[in-house]
């Protein structure tokens, strides 16, 4: 008579919901895209620089 004793692997991957592990699929595909699309608002967004020379200038020619 054999019998079989069951190891913590086993009873986990029995237990395994699939329906849980799709959700989790889901969830975890979102989080990597609005990483992404977080990353590409940053890259494309313009960059304004305040030019130094228009201070300069209106320093250095007091209008009154």
């Amino acid at each position: 008579m054999k019998t079989h004793t069951a190891t913590t692997y086993d009873l986990i991957v029995q237990s395994e919901d699939k329906s849980r592990t799709l959700i989790e699929t889901i969830i975890y595909a979102l989080f990597i895209l609005s990483a992404i699309v977080s990353i590409w608002q940053f890259a494309v967004q313009p960059i304004i620089v305040p030019s130094h020379t228009a201070g300069f200038a209106s320093t250095r020619y007091p209008t009154a």
